[in-house]
């Protein structure tokens, strides 16, 4: 299998993290899980169908393409035969800016493109489908980004602009003095907040801290676990191995020998380093 990521023009840098593919053809059955990374998505399958685990579900089937919103935990994905995926990847509170939304409803949930806008969804489907080559699809999803930038209003710059803080902070923002420097009260911003990312500020942050400390181990087995901690910006054992717990229902050291996260299937993860509009 491989996984290829598209970095995104400048004008979208406060709304997409980037682009990708996936491809394979596992021979039996495949399990992949994945921790919430405090992103949402816009996904086409081009192959075969598959299913989701998580909290909330049991080998759901997953709709042919789609727009998640925050993942509040570990999830599983149940593939077989032809794996073909095209997506992007955005930023916490693209999904609203977009499409307006309410992000909250979208917790845990993979919902049809058709429900949030039938038009994008016929012509996207049209044009994903009856292109041939990965480059030309993700092409195609930015040139689709970009025109609806052109038209999108939806959403508050400050909370466009603090949640992306945090995610680059890796969820270790002091949320207490995050909220003392916004421009808006704080039951509004609060308010807000979970309209268009989905949770509140200090959940997001949980989230994002913890999907960052799984990056740090993933594909890797033997791990030092307390790198990690520190890296992960966890100031105690028992707030790193709470919080391991609560999401993935495992101990660190059982998550790192026991995780079987997409970087264990696959060759490595290429990042295509010019932007399409520079050509691909």
């Amino acid at each position: 299998m491989f996984y290829k990521k598209y970095i995104p023009a400048k004008i979208l840098k406060d709304f997409v993290e980037c682009y990708f593919e996936w491809e394979g053809n596992p021979e039996k059955t495949i399990k992949i899980e994945s921790p919430p990374n405090a992103l949402c998505s816009l996904v086409f399958n081009y192959q075969e169908e598959y299913h989701i685990s998580n909290f909330k579900y049991q080998k759901q089937k997953v709709p042919v393409c789609f727009v998640s919103g925050q993942a509040l935990g570990n999830y599983t994905l149940h593939l077989k035969g032809r794996i073909g995926v095209v997506g992007i990847v955005f930023k916490p509170a693209a999904v609203y800016h977009f499409y307006g939304v309410p992000m909250y409803e979208l917790t845990d949930e993979r919902i049809c493109l058709s429900e949030v806008c039938q038009e994008s969804y016929v012509r996207l489907k049209t044009s994903i489908y009856n292109t041939k080559n990965n480059a030309q699809r993700v092409k195609i999803l930015e040139i689709y980004l970009l025109d609806l930038l052109k038209n999108s209003n939806n959403g508050v710059k400050t909370i466009i602009d603090s949640a992306n803080e945090i995610f680059e902070d890796k969820g270790q923002t002091n949320i207490a003095e995050l909220l003392d420097k916004v421009p808006m009260s704080r039951r509004n911003f609060e308010r807000k907040f979970l309209e268009e990312v989905g949770v509140s500020p200090k959940t997001y942050a949980k989230l994002r801290r913890f999907g960052y400390t799984c990056s740090l181990m993933a594909g890797n087995r033997d791990v030092n676990l307390m790198d990690v901690l520190h890296q992960g910006g966890y100031y105690d054992q028992s707030h790193f191995i709470k919080d391991f717990k609560y999401f993935s229902g495992r101990t660190p050291r059982k998550y790192a020998k026991t995780n079987v996260e997409l970087a264990n299937y696959v060759d490595g993860i290429s990042l295509v380093e010019r932007r399409l509009q520079e050509g691909v």
